[in-house]
């Protein structure tokens, strides 16, 4: 478990209108997330609002998966087997001007005596895909599954064909007027899909065990991050990056409102974010 605190990033900063600072926890595995929640959680509401679970049976079910969720996604899976896709890395070249000379072909007399670092379309560039499961207190639970199926969807069609790091967690608020990020890696080599099955689809790993960390550990009073409906939705990568220094493109699926575009077409938001990712090297923000 890496924890820690950084000052929003400047563009963020800006459009909330003051200084604020994220809280991170940031865990290897769903498991240790599960034990840091279960040490330092404070119950939230049971009921079919925070999944029919308690704290202790939502970090037992983040430990161990739930094939049972597995299926609200299979259905989405044929339908997009068409897609392939390419994300950007770097390599070097050479060239005539560039960061550092190229020795040998600069003794040979090569015009091309310089390499410089190119940004190349590549089937092998890793993706990190960082996935807000914070919702609107309105949503209602079934939207919550439907939303979380055609997110897992999207992770296994990309994990089943590139290099894929994933992250699933919320973002609240904390200390009064700051925000926490509290994420988990998830396997993806291969995808450990039971755990991410309940990770994505169960409203217990949010609003259950997440939202009961939160309010133990970092002073959760129910609001949005920072006291604002939007800054976390609308810089998530931007607030991320900081925290994973390692990664580089990254496809960030915020929190959602109530007329977040996933609960309410899930199959037309699939499509979309697929066909922005699919040859063109663009991650979706």
């Amino acid at each position: 478990m890496r924890t820690l605190n950084l000052p929003l990033p400047a563009n963020a900063e800006a459009a909330l209108g003051r200084p604020a600072r994220t809280y991170f926890a940031l865990a290897d595995s769903l498991s240790a997330l599960a034990d840091f929640a279960q040490a330092k959680g404070r119950q939230n509401g049971h009921g079919d609002w925070s999944g029919n679970k308690t704290l202790t049976e939502a970090c037992t079910a983040c430990r161990t998966g739930d094939l049972s969720l597995v299926a609200r996604s299979d259905s989405l899976l044929a339908r997009f087997e068409r897609f392939t896709f390419a994300t950007p890395a770097k390599a070097w070249r050479r060239d005539v001007s560039g960061h550092r000379p190229d020795v040998p072909a600069l003794l040979a007399g090569h015009p091309a005596a310089m390499r410089r670092r190119v940004r190349l379309v590549t089937e092998a560039a890793p993706l990190a895909v960082i996935v807000d499961l914070t919702t609107s207190g309105s949503i209602d639970p079934a939207d919550i599954e439907k939303r979380g199926a055609a997110i897992l969807a999207l992770c296994r069609i990309l994990a089943g064909r590139r290099p894929v790091e994933l992250w699933a967690g919320v973002m609240t608020q904390a200390f009064g007027r700051e925000g926490v990020a509290l994420f988990a890696r998830i396997d993806t080599a291969p995808l450990d899909l039971a755990r991410a099955a309940f990770a994505m689809v169960s409203p217990a790993y949010p609003r259950q065990m997440l939202y009961s960390l939160a309010r133990g550990a970092y002073d959760f009073g129910g609001s949005w991050p920072y006291k604002s409906h939007n800054i976390s939705r609308d810089y998530l990568a931007d607030i991320m990056r900081p925290a994973l220094p390692h990664i580089g493109e990254v496809l960030a699926i915020p929190a959602a409102h109530t007329n977040d575009a996933i609960h309410k077409a899930p199959e037309a938001w699939l499509e979309s974010t697929l066909a922005r990712l699919d040859g063109t090297g663009q991650a979706a923000a």
